[in-house]
C-alpha cells in the first residue's frame, strides 16, 4: 500500500478559489464509499484547498479531508481484524489527521438560516443572526467513535518512544473525552481515566524536553486526582527545568513569580520550596534565601538536598565572617562561628543520611571541612 504522510503539502496546484471549491465538492461525493487507497489520494487532493483563503474557510473542505480520514482509518480497522497486513503507523497518521481536520471543521460549521419571504437574514431576540449546523451532528458522532482508537494510538507511540505524536494523541482524547459534546452524549471519560491519560501526555512531553507543556498535563493530572509513577517528582522536575531557562537568561523576577504561582497550588512541596531558596540566592544571597531552604525541610523531611541546602547556606555564612576578619585569633572567631557551625552539622549529617547516591559527597566535604576548622580552632 502507497504511503503518505499526512500534514504535508501536497504539489500546488494551479487553482483559483472557485476552482478548489469546485475539486472539494467533487471529492466530496466520492468521500462516502471510496477504498482505502483511494481516500488517501483524495486526502493529497485536498491539501491545496486546505490553504487556499476561500476553500480553507468553508466547513465542506475540512468535513470532506476529516470523513476521508477517519474512513480510510475504519478500512484498515476492519482488515486488521480480518488478520490482513496493514501499516499502523499509517493507521495512527490517518486517525491523527481525521481529529486534526474535523476540529478545524466545527467551528466553520455555521449556516445564517434565511428568511424565504424576505431574502434576508433570519434574527434572534438579541438581534443576532440565526445559524444551523450541517454536519456537526456526524463530526461529533466520528469524533466520540473514534475516542477509544485515538487513546490506542496513543498506547501505540508510547511503546514506540515516539514521544511527540504520543503527546498529541493522548492530549486529543483528554480534550474530546471531557468536551461538552462528550458530556452531552454520554461518552465522556472519568476523571481517574482522564488523570491517567494527562499523566502520560505528560511524561510523553517530558522526554521531548517540552517542559512547560509537560507540567500543565502533570498539573491537570494531579487536579483529578492521579498520584502515581512518581508524578510529583515528574511535574517538580518539569518546573525546575522551566525555571532554569529563566535564571539562564537572567529573568529572576518572572522565575520567581511562577514559584509563588506554582506554591499556592501545591504548598506542601519541598522541592518547590528549595527552588524557591535557589532562585532567591540568585537574586538575593543566601541570607535571604536560607528561611525557604529550612521551609523546604520542614515540608519534607527525606529531601536531601534542602538539608544540604540549609548546611551550606550556614556554612558560607561562617566562611564570610572569617574571609572579613582576616586579623582575628582563634580566640575572637570562636564565639561567632561555632553557633553558626553546631547549626549546621545536623543538617549536613541529614543530608548524608538521606542521600540515596553514595557518589554525591558534596554534604561531607563541607561537614568534614567543619570538623577540620574545629579541629585547628581547638574546639571539642
Amino acid at each position: 500500500m502507497k504511503k503518505m504522510i499526512l500534514f504535508a503539502a501536497a504539489a500546488i496546484m494551479a487553482f483559483g478559489a472557485s476552482a478548489q471549491m469546485s475539486l472539494v465538492k467533487d471529492l466530496s461525493k466520492k468521500v462516502g464509499s471510496g477504498k482505502t487507497q483511494e481516500l488517501m489520494e483524495l486526502i493529497e487532493q485536498i491539501q491545496p484547498a486546505l490553504t487556499n483563503p476561500e476553500s480553507a474557510n468553508d466547513v465542506l473542505t475540512w468535513y470532506t479531508a476529516g470523513k476521508a480520514a477517519f474512513t480510510a482509518f475504519d478500512n484498515m480497522f476492519g482488515a486488521q481484524k480480518m488478520g490482513q497486513p496493514v501499516d499502523e503507523n499509517v493507521m495512527n497518521q490517518l486517525l491523527s489527521a481525521g481529529y486534526s481536520y474535523f476540529f478545524k471543521a466545527l467551528p466553520l460549521d455555521t449556516i445564517v438560516e434565511m428568511d424565504k419571504k424576505t431574502g434576508m437574514p433570519k434574527l434572534n431576540s438579541d438581534g443576532t443572526k440565526k445559524v444551523k449546523t450541517k454536519y456537526s451532528k456526524d463530526i461529533v458522532g466520528m469524533l466520540t467513535a473514534h475516542m477509544g482508537d485515538i487513546a490506542n494510538a496513543g498506547n501505540v507511540y508510547l511503546s514506540n518512544s515516539d514521544w511527540a505524536n504520543a503527546a498529541e494523541a493522548f492530549n486529543t482524547f483528554a480534550d474530546i473525552a471531557s468536551s461538552d459534546f462528550a458530556v452531552k452524549n454520554g461518552v465522556a471519560a472519568a476523571d481517574s481515566t482522564l488523570s491517567q491519560v494527562r499523566f502520560f501526555q505528560g511524561y510523553s512531553e517530558y522526554q521531548i524536553q517540552k517542559f512547560a507543556e509537560a507540567y500543565d498535563s502533570f498539573s491537570k493530572a494531579r487536579k483529578l486526582g492521579y498520584t502515581e509513577n512518581n508524578i510529583v517528582d515528574f511535574q517538580t522536575s518539569a518546573l525546575a527545568n522551566m525555571v532554569q531557562s529563566m535564571l539562564d537568561k537572567n529573568e529572576y523576577d518572572k522565575a520567581n513569580d511562577f514559584i509563588d504561582n506554582a506554591l499556592k497550588g501545591d504548598p506542601m512541596n519541598g522541592t518547590l520550596h528549595d527552588i524557591k531558596g535557589f532562585t532567591t540566592e540568585l537574586m538575593s544571597g543566601i541570607d535571604a534565601a536560607l528561611p525557604f531552604y529550612i521551609k523546604a525541610t520542614e515540608v519534607d523531611p527525606t529531601y536531601p538536598n534542602a538539608f544540604f541546602d540549609v548546611g551550606r547556606c550556614l556554612y558560607l555564612q561562617a566562611q564570610k565572617i572569617i574571609d572579613d576578619n582576616p586579623t582575628a585569633t582563634n580566640k575572637d572567631l570562636v564565639p561567632k562561628i561555632k553557633p553558626i557551625y553546631d547549626r549546621a552539622i545536623p543538617f549536613l549529617k541529614k543530608a548524608i543520611d538521606l542521600n540515596p547516591n553514595p557518589d554525591d559527597t558534596k554534604a561531607q566535604k563541607v561537614l568534614d571541612d567543619i570538623l577540620y576548622k574545629f579541629e585547628v580552632l581547638g574546639v571539642n
